[in-house]
């Protein structure tokens, strides 16, 4: 008989929890940023500009929510136990965090907060990935 793999599904279900507390996020600071952004140009008097800080802000929030779609679909295929897919996207997802790793510390000068930040984001595909490689392939 298989023992259950307990990292992988208490992993999965934080994937989950998390994915659908950032999707939540996402949508509600989507409705307010295009107001925020609005306000502040014309506050500036850069009636023109509203065009490039709307489509930036459009960009953010798209790759925020196939973030959280990522992580969402991570969560319910180690919930599964499809070993296989969950290495794959455990693989990806872990790619993912070095990538915010490295730009969040080449993007700000607090390079000890950004650190300590990205010790806590990496944790979780760490452990995500490393449940995975332990699940046995069907």
């Amino acid at each position: 008989m298989k023992r259950p793999n307990t990292l992988l599904k208490v992993t999965s279900i934080l994937h989950i929890i998390l994915s659908i507390i950032g999707l939540v996020l996402t949508l509600a600071m989507s409705i307010f940023a295009g107001s925020l952004v609005s306000m502040v140009f014309d506050a500036a008097g850069m009636t023109g500009a509203i065009g490039a800080g709307v489509l930036s802000t459009t960009v953010i929030f798209v790759v925020a929510a196939i973030g959280c779609v990522l992580n969402l679909a991570a969560g319910i295929l180690g919930v599964k136990a499809k070993a296989m897919a969950c290495r794959v996207l455990g693989v990806i997802l872990l790619i993912l965090a070095i990538a915010s790793f490295v730009l969040g510390i080449s993007m700000t000068d607090k390079v000890g907060t950004i650190a300590a930040m990205a010790v806590v984001e990496l944790c979780l595909p760490v452990l995500y990935a490393w449940g995975a490689f332990k699940e046995p392939t069907a």
